[in-house]
This record gives C-alpha cells, structure tokens and sequence, in this order.
C-alpha cells in the first residue's frame, strides 16, 4: 500500500469528493452538505499523492442515526474509491475514525451497511462492530452494526 494521508475537510472542500462517489446523482447529497453547515457531520478524507481515495464521515448529535450526545456518534460514508479496493485503505480509515472518536471520548460508535455488500460486513466485524439489527428501507435490507469504544 502507498503511503496516505487522513485529514479532515471543510465544507469549501466537500465537492472533490467527487473523486470517490458521484456527489451529483446521489440524492443524499444535499442532506450531508446541511448535516455538514450544522456542525453534526464531519468528514475525513484518504489521500495518495493528494489524490482523494477513501471518504469516511461522522454524523453527532442525530437522533436519526440513533446517537447519543457525547456517549454514541454515527460512522456514515465510508467509500473507497472502485479503482483503489482491496488495497486496505478502507481498513485504513476506520481505524482513523474510531482512534478519533475513542480520542473524543465517546463511548460507542454505530452504522448501518448493506446486507449485500459483504466486504464492508466483513471489514466491520473484523473491527470489533457486531449486528445488533437487521431493517430495510427504500435502499434495501440492512444491518445495524456497533461497536464499544471502551471496555
């Protein structure tokens, strides 16, 4: 694996994650970019070369994605580029996040993942998060997935 850099990105910076996933079709976008101006979601990037690899986000103080001030936050958004799975960056950037929110000092961490999108499944179980639910929506069957930050 190359070397990378995680670092987080403003709002003015928020477009070129493009790079990674198709900001313009997604209809969730306009939502993230509001979650964003209101300060509940932060996003962090995976960077080879200053080229954008891998996308995760973490949502706060949103009872939609059943947080819990200052005790649960929300992993939202993790993305690898297509062109870059299977090369670990994905793990990389994980263990970012929950280093960050361990740092934070919050107790747990959520998310929710495609039933059908087994290497993501895999990768968080690998990570310490166990299913707590299975639930659909309008994309489809899910599970909810967390993990305790502190024993």
């Amino acid at each position: 694996m190359k070397p990378y850099e995680i670092k987080q990105i403003t709002l003015a910076e928020y477009p070129n994650c493009s790079a990674i996933w198709n900001m313009e079709t997604c209809p969730y976008t306009p939502f993230f970019i509001e979650q964003i101006k209101a300060g509940v979601r932060d996003v962090f990037i995976l960077t080879v070369d200053g080229e954008y690899i891998a996308e995760c986000d973490l949502v706060y103080d949103n009872p939609e994605y059943a947080t819990l001030p200052d005790e649960r936050l929300y992993l939202s958004r993790l993305i690898v580029k297509k062109t870059q799975r299977g090369r670990g960056y994905g793990k990389a950037i994980s263990e970012y996040i929950l280093a960050l929110a361990k740092e934070k000092g919050y107790r747990e961490i959520a998310l929710g993942v495609n039933c059908d999108n087994t290497a993501a499944v895999q990768l968080y179980k690998n990570l310490g998060f166990s299913v707590y639910e299975k639930a659909e929506d309008d994309d489809g069957e899910f599970y909810r997935m967390e993990k305790r930050l502190f024993d």
